[in-house]
């Protein structure tokens, strides 16, 4: 079995919070491409021209914010940590209710949910390997010194 470093978990992790990322930004273009070729058609508060705008704008900026995150998790960078987990947590908000429902949403709420909870799994072990790194590095430290 091949061994798993912090590294491999972090990829991980930043190609877990890859898929959400696209997904956001796919589904505001999507949405701004129907809106042009279709005309705008639905409820009142979001059938106007100002809705569908702040509406494709709000999921382009929530997928590009998810975009920095799955970057700073391939840097291996710290601080994307906590915002990693309530993208997972967020996903798993939304994956679970779409994976027991009906229709076409069942195979998509099995993958958002599956990648969400692939992506936890990872982040546990990059930050497993991590400590322990840093405690056998101190360990060392400590024993040159005696």
């Amino acid at each position: 079995m091949a061994r798993i470093t912090a590294t491999t978990a972090e990829r991980t992790t930043a190609v877990c919070a890859g898929i959400p990322a696209a997904l956001l930004l796919g589904y505001s273009i999507s949405i701004a491409a129907v809106a042009l070729t279709q005309g705008i058609e639905g409820p009142q508060e979001v059938s106007s021209p100002t809705g569908v705008a702040v509406e494709v704008v709000t999921f382009a900026l929530l997928g590009v914010g998810v975009a920095v995150v799955a970057i700073g998790r391939w840097s291996g960078r710290s601080w994307s940590s906590v915002p990693f987990v309530v993208i997972q947590l967020l996903a798993l908000t939304v994956g679970v209710p779409m994976m027991t429902g009906a229709g076409a949403g069942v195979p998509v709420g099995a993958v958002v949910s599956a990648t969400a909870l692939a992506g936890l799994a990872a982040l546990a072990v990059a930050t497993a390997k991590r400590s322990g790194r840093t405690e056998a590095g101190a360990h060392r430290e400590q024993t040159a010194q005696n």
